[in-house]
Order: C-alpha cells, then sequence, then structure tokens
C-alpha cells in the first residue's frame, strides 16, 4: 500500500480534493501510467495528464494543486522503486508546463550516433561528449537512452548488462537496425 508524506502540503492533501487526487493518483491503472512514462523517457505526469483533465477539470490548474500532484507522483514512484532523473522538463502541454522524469536505480544512460553515409549503422557508448567512435565513418548524434524498453524496441537490444559490458571494454557498441516495415 502506498503512502503519502505530505509535508508542506498538509493543509490541501487535508481537503477533499487532496483526498480525491491521493486516491485517484494511486489507483492501478494510473500508477501504471506514470511508469509507462517513466520507462519512456517521459515525465511521469505526462502518462496522467487527460485523466487529471477529465476527473478533475479546472481544478487541476491551480499551481499549489500541480506542485501537490508532482509531489505525490515523486513519493508513488519512489516507493516502487524509482528515482529522480530530472526536474523541470520542459512540456509543452495542459496543465503542466514542466516536470520531473524518474529512472529505474539500475538504468543506465546510452547514446547513439548514426554513420552519416548508412543511417542503419549505429554505434552506442556511454558518452555523448568525445566517444570513442568507430574510425573511418563520419558518426553524428542520434539519440539518448537508459530505457530497456527503448533499447529493445528502438534498437534490438536485449541484453543491457552485455551491452554495457561491450561498452565498457570497447567504448562503443557497433550495431546495425534494420528496416521495421517493408516498403509498400
Amino acid at each position: 500500500m502506498l503512502t503519502y508524506s505530505p509535508e508542506k502540503f498538509a493543509s490541501l492533501y487535508d481537503s477533499e480534493l487532496g483526498q480525491r487526487l491521493w486516491a485517484f493518483l494511486t489507483r492501478d491503472d494510473n500508477v501504471a501510467r506514470l511508469e509507462t512514462a517513466s520507462e519512456l523517457g517521459k515525465p511521469a505526469v505526462e502518462g496522467v495528464e487527460e485523466q487529471l483533465l477529465a476527473e478533475f477539470r479546472e481544478e487541476i490548474l491551480a499551481g499549489r494543486v500541480k506542485q501537490m500532484v508532482g509531489h505525490m507522483v515523486r513519493q508513488i514512484l519512489e516507493q516502487r522503486d524509482w528515482v529522480l532523473d530530472q526536474t523541470d522538463v520542459k512540456l509543452h502541454s495542459v496543465p503542466f508546463s514542466k516536470a520531473a522524469r524518474y529512472r529505474r536505480s539500475d538504468w543506465f544512460t546510452f547514446h547513439a550516433f548514426r554513420n552519416s553515409s548508412d543511417p542503419r549503422d549505429v554505434v552506442i557508448t556511454d558518452r555523448r561528449q568525445n566517444p570513442t567512435l568507430p574510425a573511418g565513418s563520419r558518426w553524428t548524434f542520434y539519440a539518448t537512452f537508459a530505457s530497456p524498453l527503448k533499447a529493445a524496441v528502438a534498437f534490438g537490444v536485449n541484453d543491457i548488462k552485455q551491452l554495457r559490458q561491450q561498452v565498457h571494454s570497447h567504448g562503443y557498441q557497433r550495431i546495425r537496425i534494420e528496416r521495421q516495415l517493408r516498403r509498400a
């Protein structure tokens, strides 16, 4: 069972709105949405924005209420073994303009670079600045990822530990990303 320590939000949490928000955010479907957004490298609240607006309408637009939602989300995810990755990630949506992003504590951040002459030729490394990359090609930055889900879907990497070992010992892992869809 998830617990909430309201701290500076005690009076708002004790209100009927505060109780409804906590009950809403701790529902299994909404916890799954928070975790899914986090797994995809997005701020957690992105996963429940539409549902919050549908359920709470204008009530969710107040600044203090949004702050408490962020405070609640942080405690929910921390109790489920997520850690804060970055604060103040800009969002271009309603009701949130910025929010926190979370990751699993055992996730490792990787950076992918594409071969400029063959975009299916990709190198994954652990450094974006001054990375060790194969000679003989021009490499351009492509993406940053930490989620095992992104590693598997976008890059076909199913064993993060093996990838980490390869990057640690050689400086990079070179992979080929095959076409996902066939030409029509």
